[in-house]
């Protein structure tokens, strides 16, 4: 290398070629922190060729001597040949949403042909036949950029590049042509990006253009990079991926699996790898490779008829029952739905299974548990629709009892009366005596109201202190008759509690359905508003909606 005495020189097209690097650099940095998207990786390496042929291509322009400008034009052959191989890789994998990791086996492959081809291009002062003999200074000027004569070698590297080429086109307009909407305007745009470094290259090849008397293919390769910086940052090309996967995945509380076709899991969130009992990073690994559940979760895949609603999962130890749902992943085409994997939803139902198959004991054993079972399963459905201190109904049945009662009214043509209670001075018997004796007071009033309920009466506590009384069939002069007796009784009769006997009033009020209202929520709050008369009027009396009338 005695031709590099002549040193180095920091021109304007060296200073652009390093500002170049430091923009590929840049966004080479950014990929890197990007979490996901399909061909990341070999999106990455991409770059980091990119990076070697446009240091080696600053190099070589900076050199002043002709043998150590060939040499740095031999060593930016790595970088050469690796971003075609790369971007065609890049664009298979997100054409294909393929986010897998290369193996090792076709990693080898796709670096023989550069490593070769680096090797030939660095030993040609011994064999001549990538740059021939008649490559030199295109004047003799120091520093003079070099006219190659290229030579067998050259041409042949050439022909693997140009059908990558040709690969990466099938690949894109493939997809463009395939997709619709959106899709086909990222592929597009796909297309335009390659076209670009390709055609630079072929008017270098084919009619000698150059730029600062150089190759222009790295520079509109840079270009084209970042271009799709620009796409990235700009228009949020894959931004939708890492957004949908930690709203649909991270934040589920379930365990979710994204497969591939060929049953590889390429997405976990956090709650499947917790299930699987590792944080480690199974991405990638076939499904029935995963720890705890991935075999027996395969093997009920493969079951005939298990892509049809939900299926049980048992898991021994520890003793767990999953509920499996199936979804496909589908890309929607000119020629039909493709199909590019599945989404696994497991929840886990092990505490309603387990119950289930308790039930489903008992009812083996008898018919007479059968019927204790249905008398407990009534049981507690009366207890959801039941105020646990008083025993009374509480606000979620009124709705339903109240619709029944007025279709009842509207068929038979009866009256349907409606009475909110409210207890009088309620705040400061608690503050008074505690809320324990407060309780004592709700329970035995509600005791002392059931007494007055007809059969077909119902009596509700909607809230602290307040009731709703309902009674089918009754006018305003009957409501008004027994609700007024409802008062004397209360005020002249003490209740118990733990602290003593407790002399109590209630202030009502009254609405009629239809007068008052049609809905329950119209009637509520014709009664409510009586009510409030009523405690203006003094307390311990009943008053009757003056809503409609």
């Amino acid at each position: 290398m005695s031709g590099c005495s002549a040193g180095w020189s920091l021109s304007a097209p060296v200073v652009f070629t390093l500002l170049v690097w430091l923009g590929v650099l840049w966004l080479s940095r950014w990929i890197l922190q990007q979490r996901y998207f399909p061909g990341r990786n070999s999106f990455f390496v991409m770059h980091l060729g990119m990076l070697w042929w446009l240091l080696s291509a600053a190099l070589e322009l900076a050199v002043q001597g002709a043998e150590c400008k060939m040499f740095w034009a031999a060593m930016a052959w790595p970088g050469i040949m690796s971003v075609p191989t790369c971007w065609a890789v890049f664009l298979w994998q997100y054409v294909n949403s393929d986010s897998q990791s290369l193996p090792a086996r076709q990693v080898f492959s796709l670096t023989l042909a550069p490593g070769v081809c680096w090797l030939l291009a660095l030993s040609n002062p011994w064999h001549g036949w990538f740059y021939g003999a008649g490559s030199g200074p295109v004047s003799a000027q120091l520093g003079a950029p070099i006219r190659y004569e290229h030579g067998p070698l050259f041409f042949a590297a050439a022909v693997y590049v140009y059908l990558l080429m040709l690969f990466c086109f099938a690949v894109v307009l493939r997809a463009a042509k395939q997709n619709q909407g959106l899709y086909r305007q990222h592929y597009l745009a796909f297309v335009l990006l390659t076209l670009l470094p390709w055609s630079a290259n072929l008017s270098y090849v084919g009619v000698g253009v150059t730029l600062f008397g150089f190759d222009p293919t790295p520079f509109s390769f840079a270009l084209t990079l970042l271009a799709f910086g620009w796409l990235i940052v700009g228009v949020r090309l894959f931004d939708v991926l890492p957004v949908a996967r930690h709203l649909l995945l991270e934040a589920l509380l379930d365990p979710v699996l994204v497969l591939d076709p060929q049953q590889r899991v390429i997405e976990a969130n956090p709650a499947a790898l917790q299930l699987a009992g590792s944080g480690a990073n199974w991405q990638g690994r076939e499904l029935r490779l995963w720890p705890v559940f991935g075999r027996a979760l395969a093997e009920m895949l493969q079951q005939p008829g298990s892509a049809e609603g939900a299926q049980l999962l048992t898991l021994d130890t520890p003793a767990r029952y999953l509920e499996v749902r199936r979804r496909n992943i589908e890309r929607r085409l000119h020629s039909g739905n493709r199909i590019l994997g599945e989404m696994l939803y497991l929840r886990d139902v092990t505490e309603s299974h387990q119950s289930e198959l308790k039930l489903v004991a008992a009812l083996s054993v008898s018919e007479e548990r059968l019927q204790t079972i249905s008398a407990l399963h009534e049981q507690l459905r009366e207890q959801a629709l039941r105020d646990p201190l008083t025993g009374l109904y509480n606000r979620r049945y009124l709705a339903e009892f109240f619709l029944r009662e007025r279709a009842h009214a509207q068929r038979d043509n009866h009256n349907l009366a409606l009475a909110m209670l409210d207890l009088d001075h309620f705040k400061a018997l608690n503050d008074s005596f505690g809320h324990l004796v407060g309780d004592d007071v709700l329970k035995a009033l509600a005791a002392q109201l059931s007494g007055h309920l007809r059969s077909s009466d119902a009596l509700f506590r909607i809230g602290g202190e307040e009731f709703v009384l309902i009674m089918p069939g009754a006018d305003a002069a009957v409501a008004l008759s027994r609700l007024q007796s409802i008062c004397r009784e209360l005020a002249s009769t003490p209740l118990h509690t733990r602290d003593g006997p407790q002399t109590i009033t209630v202030s009502i009020g009254l609405a009629l359905w239809p007068a008052q209202g049609q809905s329950l929520e119209q009637l509520l709050s014709a009664a409510d508003s009586a009510m409030y008369a009523a405690k203006n009027a003094g307390r311990n009396r009943v008053e009757l909606s003056a809503v409609g009338g």
